[in-house]
């Protein structure tokens, strides 16, 4: 309740679309006005200020996407398996300053990846988001922190090349289709659904590990009003949704 309480007192989303909810009450009003010929703007503008930043509706649209890869409770030990972890996480600074960082969903699946080896064994791979000058990644920061964590160096191996999420795959495609069916892809629940149609168009028999569960049950009757915290739930799954739409259009996913 403190939550709500403290996001409605930001001066952002609730009050823009009480502003615009009063200005098409008024332009509904006042015939032959300027307000009245722009009624239809107003309520357009209304609308997807509401549609998008009300809780209840980002967190169905965040629920379309992860319910298709739901956590895996028991996985189950194979052979020699393969833990692709694909990073999350950005470049601070430039030039001969510039360090790598996680951001919450790479912490989230830096963690997923240690717990999933703890359970089937084998080795963890992470992949991606290079540093301009190429000596680090976002990828070496999250094997770094798996090995502070107590995974042994020798479990972990790092890609430093790929930059986007077809790439974190086809760079290392070789590695993945040795491991065949003990290879592991461990991402965002919000992310996993492009992650796998990806690796469905590459041929790629990756097991899905899910991690960073975005959505949430919403039982409370104020979800549905928007506040400051919608627009930054809505983000994410919007992402997701283009870039589903766009590698699909592109050819890299099924």
């Amino acid at each position: 309740m403190f939550a709500e309480a403290s996001e409605l007192m930001l001066p952002t989303t609730p009050y823009l679309c009480a502003l615009l909810a009063i200005a098409c009450v008024v332009a509904f009003r006042r015939r032959g006005t300027r307000l009245w010929r722009g009624r239809v703007v107003l309520v357009a503008a209304f609308a997807w200020s509401w549609i998008f930043s009300t809780p209840r509706i980002a967190n169905f649209l965040a629920t379309s996407l992860e319910s298709r890869y739901p956590p895996v409770d028991n996985p189950t030990r194979g052979g020699d398996a393969l833990i692709v972890v694909l990073s999350s996480g950005f470049i601070a600074g430039g030039g001969a300053r510039a360090e790598p960082r996680l951001d919450e969903a790479g912490w989230a699946r830096t963690f997923g990846a240690i717990r999933l080896w703890h359970a089937v064994g084998g080795r963890l791979l992470f992949v991606g988001e290079p540093t301009p000058d190429g000596t680090s990644s976002v990828a070496r920061a999250m094997a770094d922190a798996a090995i502070i964590a107590g995974v042994p160096a020798s479990a972990i191996a790092v890609e430093n090349n790929s930059r986007n999420t077809y790439q974190n795959l086809a760079f290392n495609r070789a590695t993945i289709a040795a491991a065949g069916a003990d290879a592991w892809l461990v991402t965002s629940a919000l992310h996993m659904p492009r992650a796998m149609a990806v690796a469905h168009k590459l041929g790629l028999p990756l097991r899905p590990y899910p991690c960073d569960q975005r959505a949430v049950p919403l039982v409370h009757w104020y979800s549905w009003l928007p506040n400051a915290g919608g627009p930054q739930m809505f983000r994410p799954a919007l992402h997701e949704w283009i870039g589903l739409a766009w590698y699909r259009l592109r050819g890299r996913a099924d």
